[in-house]
């Protein structure tokens, strides 16, 4: 078993969203990562919170609104795994699916070109090859 434990001090809490991209087409629905919004204090529950008030507030931008200050349509789920499946329709009626998830950064990499030394890397990024 893969122990991917993060201890509670280091955990960064992120809240993910994501939105259909080819809303309409059963035959080509794929989901897009649109934002992530960092909860930099307040742990889980905080992150927890704010998908929360995302799930009731965010309207994607491929709704079709009338006028400034309209109010879509929207249909927000609990999903049993603790995420949130979202409908939002506009002044057009058509349905936009979104997701929002809270998770947890485990592991962050940063690119390292293969064979170079993090003296080399530090030059090459201040310009002084």
């Amino acid at each position: 078993m893969i122990n991917d434990a993060v201890p509670q001090k280091e955990a960064r809490w992120v809240v993910l969203v994501e939105a259909e991209t080819c809303p309409g087409y059963e035959e080509d629905h794929r989901w897009q990562l649109v934002a992530k919004h960092a909860v930099p204090d307040g742990g889980r529950a905080a992150a927890d919170g704010l998908a929360r008030k995302l799930a009731m507030e965010y309207v994607p931008r491929e709704v079709n609104m009338g006028s400034a200050g309209d109010t879509p349509a929207r249909k927000v789920f609990r999903v049993a795994d603790g995420s949130w499946l979202v409908e939002v329709r506009g002044i057009d009626h058509k349905a936009i699916l979104c997701r929002i998830t809270t998770a947890e950064l485990v592991r962050e990499w940063k690119y390292v070109r293969a064979g170079e030394t993090t003296a080399e890397r530090r030059r090459r990024l201040l310009g002084q090859t």
